[in-house]
């Protein structure tokens, strides 16, 4: 994919500078983008004006490519069109409504990755859960997901993120998953991070799929800093003369056996909020009688059609629950749409978001 939008900007390049110039460019383009996904997978700290200097510079130039390569068949169509109309040169006109493309793509790699990334939405909603006690009527749960801290949003963001979901007050403050974007590097970023989260009942993580790499390490550094990591675990909590179970699934694939040891745990008679990354597995916990599931890993899909991302993103494209209220019986599930990124460091259509659920008896 990443040579094909490169070939793309050669054609747009062409019109503009000699052939051999265009492919070369195009050429250093695909080498310097492969590297960089590569790195990722493999997320090290590195200086910050590496990041906002080169990398970033570098995913605008390839959001714009990727942009150019999605709509090039209108390019190409355009170009007959236009060139049958006008007598043009069929190459010419081609190669200029690809330029048009680029500088589109360019306009909308500023906005994904400078602006709306950064536009973090609180949204706010009411979860039905049957028989809920009463002291527990109003709850309010605030659950923030795939901070993804790393290379391109570095615990200064994690911080600004948590200061956001400190002034909500919650009762519970929860993170489902994919703390860092990969590797080790950030493990201690990320855990000085969550140790500044507040919350009336404490703070619970569950781990992701990015998690992985050495996630006996990253839990001792976030437990000895005041949160719980519920990894295939809950805990109860208490207010008033109600009890509140939390509970987690960890794993980079959870299982229909995970998911079910877990909520059985959490015993009878008592309401269960399960922080599960994986959406996959809402059947699961529906079935094992989970009253709330918190999910994310989908990012909401990330990249979508502005003013229609909830409806056409990526993960739809994948056939993955993208973001929002899912209902089965007496089961809910939030997916929530994440705050950082993984790939490149782009949100559109997509916003980053800290959800708000307040529990309400049904």
């Amino acid at each position: 994919m990443i040579a094909c939008a490169n070939a793309v900007f050669a054609v747009a390049a062409s019109r503009f500078v000699p052939a051999a110039l265009a492919a070369a460019l195009a050429f250093i383009g695909y080498v310097v983008t492969l590297r960089r996904f590569i790195a990722q997978m493999r997320d090290e700290p590195r200086p910050r004006w590496v990041t906002r200097g080169l990398d970033e510079p570098l995913f605008l130039h390839f959001g714009a490519c990727a942009f150019a390569l999605l709509v090039s068949p209108l390019c190409a169509l355009a170009a007959l069109l236009a060139s049958a109309v006008t007598q043009g040169g069929l190459l010419s006109t081609w190669q200029l409504s690809e330029a048009y493309a680029y500088g589109l793509g360019f306009g909308l790699s500023i906005w994904a990755i400078w602006i709306e990334r950064r536009w973090v939405r609180i949204r706010e909603m009411d979860v039905a859960i049957a028989d809920l006690p009463v002291a527990l009527e109003g709850y309010r749960i605030a659950q923030l997901s795939d901070l993804h801290v790393g290379s391109f949003d570095p615990k200064s963001r994690a911080l600004e993120w948590v200061g956001l979901c400190n002034a909500l007050e919650p009762d519970l403050a929860v993170v489902t998953g994919d703390l860092v974007t990969s590797g080790s590097g950030f493990y201690g970023d990320v855990a000085e991070a969550l140790a500044e989260l507040r919350a009336k009942d404490g703070v619970f993580v569950s781990m992701g799929n990015h998690d992985q790499t050495n996630n006996d390490q990253l839990t001792a550094l976030i437990t000895r800093r005041g949160a719980t990591v519920l990894r295939n675990a809950s805990r109860r909590i208490q207010r008033g003369d109600a009890e509140l179970c939390v509970a987690g699934i960890d794993g980079r694939v959870a299982s229909f056996g995970d998911v079910k040891r877990t909520v059985d745990a959490c015993g009878p008679g008592v309401p269960i909020v399960l922080l599960s990354h994986y959406p996959w597995t809402f059947e699961a916990a529906a079935a094992a009688g989970a009253d709330l599931v918190l999910a994310g890993h989908t990012h909401g899909g990330q990249l979508g059609i502005p003013f229609f991302g909830q409806r056409l993103n990526l993960a739809r494209l994948t056939g993955q629950r993208s973001r929002g209220l899912v209902f089965s019986g007496k089961t809910t599930m939030y997916v929530n749409a994440g705050l950082g990124t993984t790939g490149p460091p782009m949100r559109l259509g997509v916003p980053p978001e800290i959800a708000v659920l307040t529990l309400r008896r049904a």
